[in-house]
Formats: structure tokens, C-alpha cells, sequence
């Protein structure tokens, strides 16, 4: 009797955490020394995801004893990206509305100085415009934000590395 590989959900689910705690982590870092809003600080995550990906559509393949088609290796990268996604939402919505709300306030005035500087949008409309970027950055709503882009990262992610992650099954029929 051979053994029953690990559920596609369960896989995905394990490395989904290893991948938010990781992106927890590097968050909690940026905040404490006070990098959360450079720049260069928002594409740390790209890396990390691509290689939770990886391991999670590699750690599934194992599972499956060596073989995974393109459409499970996607499966398995987009659930643990979104498992990844929600653990790292949670923690957003806490660091925002319960650790330090002040970050909204310091969000709000950034928009308003990039808006200032880019000079796209006439000054009497700037009230306007600020008024309803502010409706979108409540801890709530940007949570929400978060998973919603982490599934379409993921996706996007997914679609890509699967391609070499893959390996399909042997067409070859034993006798």
C-alpha cells in the first residue's frame, strides 16, 4: 500500500506560515529602525515570495513523490501566498490600529507631500483627492488590500515558477 500524499491544503498551509513569518519578521525590522517608508523597503518582499513560491510548489512536489503537474505546482504557490498573505494582513491590521496608530497619520502625510511634489493634481483639488485616499488607508481596509494584492502576487508568482517547478508525470505505462 503506498502512502497517502500530503493534501494540497495542508502543504500549502505550512509553508504559507513559514513564508508570513519570515515577511513578519522583516516587517518588525523595519519598523524598529524606522525604514518602513523608504522606498527600496517595499520591494523587500518580492524575493522572499518568489522563494516561498518555489518551496512551497517543491515541498508539494516531494509529497507527490517527485511528479506535479504545472496546474498543482500553481495551486500549491498561490495558496501558500495567500496563507502567507492573511498571516502578514493580521499583523498589518495589529500594527496599525493597535501597536502604533500613529503610522496612519505619518501615511497621510507622505501621500500628501508625493502629491505636492508630482504636481499632477491642481491645488484645489488636493483636499478632494487626500480625502479619499484617506477613506483607503484604515487599517481595515488596507488588511483587506493586502490579501487581495498577495493573491494576485501570488498569482503572478505562481505562474511563472511553476513553469520550472513542474514535472509532469511519466506518460510511460509499466507492464
Amino acid at each position: 500500500m503506498e502512502p497517502k500524499p500530503a493534501s494540497l491544503m495542508k502543504t500549502s498551509l505550512t509553508s504559507g506560515i513559514y513564508i508570513g513569518i519570515v515577511l513578519i519578521l522583516i516587517s518588525v525590522v523595519l519598523y524598529v529602525t524606522n525604514l518602513m517608508f523608504e522606498t527600496w523597503a517595499q520591494y523587500i518582499s518580492y524575493p522572499i515570495l518568489i522563494a516561498g513560491a518555489v518551496y512551497a510548489q517543491l515541498n508539494y512536489k516531494k509529497s507527490l513523490g517527485g511528479e506535479m503537474t504545472y496546474g498543482q505546482a500553481l495551486g500549491a504557490g498561490v495558496l501558500a501566498i495567500i496563507f502567507a498573505s492573511v498571516l502578514s494582513a493580521i499583523y498589518a491590521y495589529l500594527l496599525y490600529a493597535v501597536i502604533d496608530p500613529s503610522l496612519i497619520d505619518q501615511i497621510r502625510i507622505m501621500t500628501e507631500q508625493k502629491l505636492i511634489e508630482q504636481g499632477r493634481v491642481p491645488e484645489e483639488q488636493l483636499d478632494q483627492v487626500l480625502e479619499m485616499t484617506m477613506k483607503f488607508q484604515k487599517p481595515a481596509i488596507m488588511a483587506a488590500m493586502a490579501i487581495f494584492g498577495g493573491a494576485l502576487i501570488g498569482l503572478i508568482i505562481s505562474l511563472i515558477t511553476a513553469i520550472f517547478t513542474k514535472k509532469n508525470p511519466s506518460d510511460v505505462v509499466p507492464e
